[in-house]
Formats: C-alpha cells, structure tokens, sequence
C-alpha cells in the first residue's frame, strides 16, 4: 500500500464497528486506545495496557484496540494492523468462488483513491468479511445481510408465495 492510498484508523475503526453491529452474539466488547511505533512499549505498565498520561513520542502515533469473547469464549482483539491483515487476505488472496464473489464491493472500496474511497461506506457483511479473514483467515458464520448487486441472490424466487410467475 502506497503512501498517497494509506487506509486510516479511522477507516479500520469503521470496519471493525461495522463488524461488532453485526455480530450482536460477541460478548466482553471493551474498547481501548494504543500507541504504536518504535518504543511504544515502554507506554504500557506491567498489565499491558497504556498507562495514564502518556503522550506518543517521535515516529508513535494514537490508534485503537477492541477486544471481546466469541460465543465459545476466547478472548479474541482487532486493531488498525489486524483489519490490514484482513484486507490484505481479501485484495491479494486466493479466494473460492462464493467469497470471491462477495470480496467485490471490498476490492473496489480498496482500490478507490483515498478522496473517493473516504465517501464509501461497505456493508455490514462486508465489514464482517474483512474481520473474519482477520480473526480466522475465513468466514467463519454468516452476518445473514449478503447480498449481490444490491440485491439477496434468490435462484427460486418465482416460486415463493406472493411472487407472480408467467405460468400461473
């Protein structure tokens, strides 16, 4: 990822949240700030979180940690670094067919100028895709809201009740 396409915390953060809305079913759901770069280390105390006070120093930067349980009950964490690995996984993986077909809108969004792609917003299911590949390196469970082209694939559509076919 080139400089003038850099994805923000902000857009990860998006991501991540989208992802937690659809996903009603993970539990412990505590968000924390973090300092990343060289040193940052020193920025936490013996528990491992930031300690009170601190500012980022030279080459350290602000940005954001989420952590919560699966239904099973692991402790599971994103971060601006972890939703990039997911993203990664989706753009330059090899996906099936089915995934490849909804990492789409995602491949789009992510070879969009930085100017337009800001404006874009994905969809929960997208969120959730990129999240799972981050997580698990798959989709793991569905978020129920895929859709193609806008639209719920349904190939026995004309026969539901209510749907008028051109044989009845």
């Amino acid at each position: 990822m080139g400089g003038e396409h850099l994805i923000t915390d902000d857009e990860t953060r998006n991501i991540a949240e989208g992802f937690l809305a659809a996903s009603a079913w993970l539990g412990d759901v505590m968000w924390d700030k973090e300092v990343f770069g060289p040193g940052s280390e020193y920025h936490r105390g013996f528990d491992g979180n930031v300690l009170d006070g601190i500012e980022p120093g030279e080459g350290q930067r602000w940005s954001w940690t989420v952590a919560f349980s699966d239904p099973a009950g692991t402790q599971q964490s994103l971060s601006h670094d972890r939703v990039l690995e997911g993203l990664k996984r989706i753009v330059y993986g090899e996906l099936s067919t089915s995934a490849g077909l909804q990492a789409l809108r995602i491949r789009q969004w992510f070879t969009e100028p930085t100017e337009k792609r800001t404006g874009l917003r994905l969809s929960s299911a997208d969120c959730s895709m990129i999240c799972q590949y981050a997580l698990y390196e798959k989709t793991v469970f569905s978020t129920g809201t895929e859709e193609l082209f806008g639209k719920k694939l349904d190939l026995f559509e004309d026969q539901r009740p209510g749907v008028e076919s051109g044989g009845e």
